[in-house]
């Protein structure tokens, strides 16, 4: 006999807001990002050298407010004094042992590769954006390879800027306010007072 059973397709949370994002976008373009390995990392640089991190990553930890993307395409982002994360699109198989080895017990390695997601805004991003921030995203103060925390209406996210004149914004945002998140783009894409004009220089 048989076997009629279907298999199962993971779906992403985001996965109903794909082609409405796509037909929304006018100025202002945003796609939801393939979903990435992200991997938190803890450095006690009083029990380890940073620098067995930096061999496995390819790059220096940034400091703080910054984003580095070492040449295989992860970007190390600061979190805090001693906290980074790490966001590889390539989901690596062996990148969270090597980081694990490189740490040892001077710091840790915690998988998180389901707790976060990616939005990108292209365009008039800065302008887009403005309408749910209350800080200042020009280029001047958010330049690229910026990378901060914040609220986006009611909602913490990491914004990491990926040009130099602020037209390419990455949002990364918790799952659990992922919908919220795209909710409230769809509705600053479609309502012409969210953005009026370009904010310009």
């Amino acid at each position: 006999m048989a076997d009629t059973r279907e298999t199962l397709q993971a779906q992403g949370i985001l996965d109903d807001y794909v082609e409405r994002l796509a037909e929304a976008s006018t100025d202002v373009r945003v796609t939801v990002q393939p979903l990435a390995q992200q991997l938190n990392l803890r450095v006690d640089a009083s029990r380890v050298s940073p620098s067995a991190v930096e061999a496995v990553l390819g790059v220096a930890l940034p400091g703080a407010l910054s984003a580095v993307t070492s040449p295989t395409g992860a970007t190390v982002i600061w979190l805090g004094p001693d906290e980074w994360l790490v966001v590889d699109p390539s989901r690596s198989t062996s990148l969270e042992g090597e980081l694990r080895a490189a740490v040892g017990d001077g710091g840790a390695v915690v998988d998180q590769s389901g707790q976060r997601l990616s939005l990108l805004v292209e365009g008039d991003a800065r302008g887009l954006l403005a309408k749910g921030v209350a800080f200042d995203l020009h280029p001047s103060g958010f330049p690229e390879g910026t990378a901060l925390q914040g609220l986006l209406a009611q909602a913490v996210v990491i914004f990491v800027s990926r040009s130099a004149d602020a037209s390419r914004i990455e949002l990364i945002v918790r799952t659990s306010f992922a919908r919220y998140v795209a909710d409230w783009v769809l509705d600053a894409l479609l309502d012409p007072l969210a953005y009026p004009a370009p904010l310009g220089g």
